[in-house]
């Protein structure tokens, strides 16, 4: 294999992506991606830089946003402290227990309105970070006691007797899965990072003992998304579905829980690394949504945020000394901007593609700009060493 390029040869992609998200992308989403009178981002915009008016606004929405201009303003990439304290109070207003019931809501309407009242586990991974995110960037220590609520509540109505959380309230389906717990890792560390509370640490612990206990399936080096209630596999086709982009998403978290614990992690990490990269990609290096746990394609579609992720995995294995890693960043990079950054409003993105690279979507969702902005963060940091 051939070795990896010189860091010098990433800094001008680290800058080319650096200045798409500071002079494009968080000033389209901080004016038309929010809602000045709600307090809210908005759920999306139309692929023309316009706000979705009819689209509900979720709750995970407004947490990855707070998440991301509260890193871009630690960053000094956006002036967004106001906007990050007036998202954080509408968030905690609107969503937590606007019902009268304990949780977190999943989604209001542009008025307030309680549009569905499900509590999931998903949405409350993404308010632990979200909470880590308002704490870093100077919203105050208080913010925690809303972590340990939230936490609180998922104990006392969504954990499992085996380990884990149910999906959510009322549950869905029989099936159980994966990635919610793949972020309440990524929000538990937040929390440890931003407060120091080692409380957060040993609850990231448990997330990681689960998943080398049942996620993580060492027969093909893979990791499952769906499980039944006991965290076996679940039967058939869905049983066997693996997602490549999850595969490096883990990679770089399972490498930034062994910086923080000491823990050993490196049999996994290059299990799924080696599992994404040898099956991942299509004939245009984009990767795929779903594989088989034998590396057979699943499903052919492609979107933006497991270029992110890819990015990111390969980055920490970088650190690692994994030989071809940097080239395949500037190859994604590359990838990138060609096929989900262009022909949008300038700071969008075109979030899906179907097998063929056609528009699979006419609409940008708001959700993805925590995928895209925590890549740029990354590899600015990475190039800057």
């Amino acid at each position: 294999m051939q070795a990896s390029p010189p860091i010098d040869e990433l800094k001008p992609v680290a800058a080319r992506l650096r200045d798409w998200a500071v002079g494009q992308a968080l000033p389209l989403w901080a004016n038309a991606g929010f809602d000045p009178k709600g307090g809210r981002f908005e759920e999306r915009l139309t692929l023309g830089g316009l706000p979705d008016v009819d689209a509900p606004h979720r709750l995970i929405v407004q947490a990855r946003q707070i998440y991301s201009y509260g890193l871009a303003s630690r960053r000094g990439w956006h002036h967004g402290r106001a906007l990050v304290d007036e998202a954080y109070t509408s968030m905690v207003r609107d969503f937590h227990r606007p019902d009268g019931r304990d949780g977190w809501v999943f989604s209001v309407d542009r008025t307030g309105a309680v549009v569905d009242p499900t509590r999931d586990l998903y949405a409350h991974a993404f308010v632990l970070l979200g909470v880590a995110s308002y704490v870093k960037a100077g919203g105050g220590r208080e913010a925690l006691a809303v972590a340990d609520e939230t936490l609180a509540f998922l104990d006392a109505h969504l954990q499992c007797a085996g380990g884990g959380y149910y999906d959510a309230l009322p549950r869905p389906d029989a099936m159980r899965r994966q990635n919610p717990h793949m972020h309440m890792l990524e929000g538990l560390l937040s929390l440890w990072s931003c407060s120091g509370e080692r409380r957060y640490l040993e609850r990231a612990e448990k997330i990681f003992d689960l998943f080398a206990a049942h996620f993580f399936q060492p027969d093909h080096g893979v990791l499952g998304e769906y499980y039944d209630d006991d965290l076996a596999r679940m039967a058939g086709v869905v049983g066997d579905i693996v997602e490549p982009g999850h595969h490096y998403e883990w990679v770089w978290l399972l490498r930034w829980f062994e910086r923080e614990s000491g823990r050993t992690v490196g049999s996994y990490a290059d299990a799924l690394y080696r599992h994404a990269d040898a099956h991942g990609y299509d004939d245009d290096g984009l990767i795929m949504d779903e594989l088989l746990r034998d590396g057979r394609p699943h499903k052919r579609s492609r979107r933006t945020w497991p270029i992110t992720e890819a990015i990111k995995g390969n980055l920490a294995e970088a650190s690692h000394q994994r030989p071809g890693t940097l080239e395949k960043v500037a190859a994604l990079a590359d990838c990138l901007h060609r096929w989900f950054l262009t022909g949008v409003a300038p700071g969008g993105w075109m979030d899906r593609l179907d097998e063929q690279g056609r528009p699979a979507t006419d609409f940008m969702p708001a959700s993805t700009l925590y995928h895209l902005l925590c890549m740029v963060d990354e590899l600015d940091r990475f190039t800057a060493r």
